[in-house]
């Protein structure tokens, strides 16, 4: 697409690169011609697995978002023209017990890495923030919304985004914030709900649940990364806020039994095995008007295609023997 290939031949930093989203973006940053650099820690379970297929056309940076000194040496040397920022620490219902860890990588890292970047002529910066901001409020989520999170994680997303909005509004520099939902498809962590749901159904494992009527949305991998694309380059949004999502609510009970359909039915969901989260989201669905209309964005995949297309990959990856990718 003609938006696509102004990043040909560009300096492109990624953050986060070696996690789920961050590393489908950037295989699509390397198709598109750009000169990729990617900022990843050792922390991921999977690192550096879902980089070693392009691991020889890219730029591989190890450094962490806390280390102030390294991302100033980084940003020096660099020098992007745009930047993804998707590292982050990303597990909601963990965050509660590393709180600490929620506010110096989420809020400091992208301070530090806003104000490395402070004399380098950026095109955009791009800064992922997440659903789970808009919290308990009313569906669908537009972002208009008066947002009221509810965990540890979402509260140090909203902050960073905050600190994203002030300095794009005080300095004039040029940011764009993402509120991308909830995401699956290959090469997902295995503690995330559909990899979990897959490979216990392959592996013919007990499926305990919840009773499962919160319902959330689910965006195929591939979308989501062509969504980070079209805000990366889309002319006049800067200082803008864009929901990423498909619309399509489903529940938690229907998702579990269409990937068991799916899969031939396996093994039976034993719904109501565990207790309910204390804090729980009831709804959660985007309206992405806003990303249609200006940059023309929407979502392609149906749930059940990219269902069918996961289902495939943790297949033939398990298959292949040990996996990172399996509990």
């Amino acid at each position: 697409m003609a938006a696509e290939s102004e990043l040909a031949g560009r300096r492109v930093l990624v953050t986060g690169a070696s996690g789920f989203i961050g590393s489908h973006l950037t295989r699509r940053l390397v198709d598109e011609g750009a000169q990729v650099h990617a900022l990843t820690s050792t922390v991921s379970s999977v690192y550096p697995t879902r980089l070693l297929a392009i691991r020889d056309k890219i730029t591989l940076h190890e450094a962490s978002l806390t280390d102030r000194g390294a991302l100033n040496i980084l940003a020096a040397d660099v020098r992007p023209s745009y930047v993804f920022h998707l590292g982050a620490y990303t597990h909601v219902g963990k965050s509660w017990n590393r709180t600490d860890e929620c506010i110096q990588v989420n809020i400091q890292g992208t301070v530090n890495l806003l104000m490395a970047l402070e004399n380098v002529d950026v095109t955009r910066f791009l800064n992922t923030g997440t659903s789970e901001i808009y919290g308990d409020i009313d569906v669908p989520y537009r972002e208009d919304a008066a947002v009221h999170p509810i965990s540890p994680y979402a509260v140090s997303k909203h902050s960073a985004e905050e600190y994203c909005r002030l300095l794009g509004d005080a300095r004039s520099w040029p940011i764009v914030r993402a509120r991308p939902f909830n995401a699956y498809g290959p090469m997902q962590s295995p503690d995330r709900v559909i990899p979990e749901i897959i490979t216990r159904g392959l592996q013919k494992r007990p499926l305990k649940m919840t009773q499962g009527l919160q319902t959330r949305e689910f965006n195929y991998v591939d979308d989501l990364a062509a969504g980070f694309l079209k805000l990366a380059t889309a002319p006049g949004i800067d200082g803008d806020l864009f929901n990423l999502g498909c619309g399509r609510e489903v529940s938690m009970r229907d998702l579990a039994t269409l990937i068991l359909d799916l899969m031939g039915n396996p093994v039976e969901a034993e719904f109501g095995a565990l207790e309910e989260r204390p804090i729980e989201i009831p709804r959660m669905y985007a309206d992405a008007t806003k990303a249609t209309e200006r940059v023309g964005w929407t979502s392609e995949v149906s749930l059940e295609e990219g269902l069918s297309r996961t289902i495939d990959w943790y297949r033939d990856n398990l298959a292949q023997g040990s996996s990172s990718f399996a509990p």
